[in-house]
Formats: C-alpha cells, structure tokens, sequence
C-alpha cells in the first residue's frame, strides 16, 4: 500500500509543482509585487519554496529512509532575507530538488518507506507522511499565489490608489 500511496502523492506534487511554477513563472518580470506590505512577494514565495525543498523535505526524507529515527522541529524560514534571490532561479533550483526527491522515492522499498522519525508538529511520520505535509504545503501556496494574482489583475479603486506608495521602494519594504 505504501508503494501506491507514495506514487499517488508523487503524481500529485508533480502536478502542484508544474501548476506553481507555471504561475510563478508568469509573473517573474514583476516578482517583487505584493499585495500589501505584510505578505510577501512573488520572489519571496519562490525562493521559500525552494529553500523548504532543498532544506527541509529533501534532508529529512533520506534522514527517515536511512532509518535513522530522526527527531525534527518546525522547519520555519518566515523572515529570511531572499532578495538577492531570482525568482527564475528559485523556481528552477526548486523544481530540481523536487525531482531529487521525487526519483528518491520512486527507488524506496516498502520497508524503508515506512520508516519514521518524530515531528514536534506531526508526530511519527513516515516518508510517505513527509509527501503529503509537502503536497499540503503546496496548496496552501498554490492558493495564495492565486489569490495574489486576482488582487494584482485588479483595477485599484480610487481610494486605493489615493493609499497606494507612489515609488517602488515603500512597496519593496520587507514583510
């Protein structure tokens, strides 16, 4: 069973992944817009997203599998600064740390895919569970960015644009 599962849940990150980098993509010459200044940019979420994969699930995924029993907090890097990061470049780097992890566990036994370790949030999780944290992830990003895009196709209305910055620099401010 876990062997179908894990392919289930692969299948499904591909698509997310495809569907989040179709979208940051779209947007790449306008990375730095945000909705206001408490949310974070198009560049920001990419390179978030790249980070948490080539940080956290990337690590933590062969950590289970070895079957080293590990223990793992939160993974949080809210406040980190990314502006020296493309967003081209993180949705790249992201996508390919995806697939490390992705022909990582297509090559699993069921015995390794059952392995645990100890999530501070989680509990025992397997790696199968870590995909499905990752899927959860994704979509809740997926639905942030697309939210963001509505907010940026619309018109502002004229009270908004009375409380709009009028230079790019109040709008970059750090969230």
């Amino acid at each position: 069973m876990s062997l179908d599962r894990a392919a289930q849940l692969v299948a499904a990150l591909e698509q997310t992944t495809a569907e989040i980098s179709n979208l940051l993509e779209s947007v790449a010459d306008a990375q730095d817009w945000r909705p206001n200044g408490e949310h974070w940019s198009f560049r920001h979420v990419a390179a978030h997203l790249e980070a948490c994969q080539t940080e956290c699930v990337l690590v933590r995924v062969r950590q289970i599998a070895a079957g080293a029993k590990p223990k793992f907090e939160f993974y949080d890097n809210d406040g980190w600064d990314f502006s020296d990061r493309d967003l081209r470049d993180s949705v790249r780097e992201w996508r390919e740390s995806r697939a490390r992890v992705f022909n990582f566990v297509r090559s699993l036994s069921p015995e390794r895919l059952s392995r645990t370790g100890s999530h501070r949030t989680f509990g025992e999780i397997t790696v199968v569970d870590y995909l499905k944290v990752d899927l959860d992830h994704d979509r809740e990003h997926l639905a942030d960015l697309k939210e963001m895009l509505g907010e940026r196709a619309r018109p502002p209305s004229t009270a908004e644009a009375d409380r709009a910055p009028s230079s790019n620099a109040a709008r970059n401010r750090k969230a």
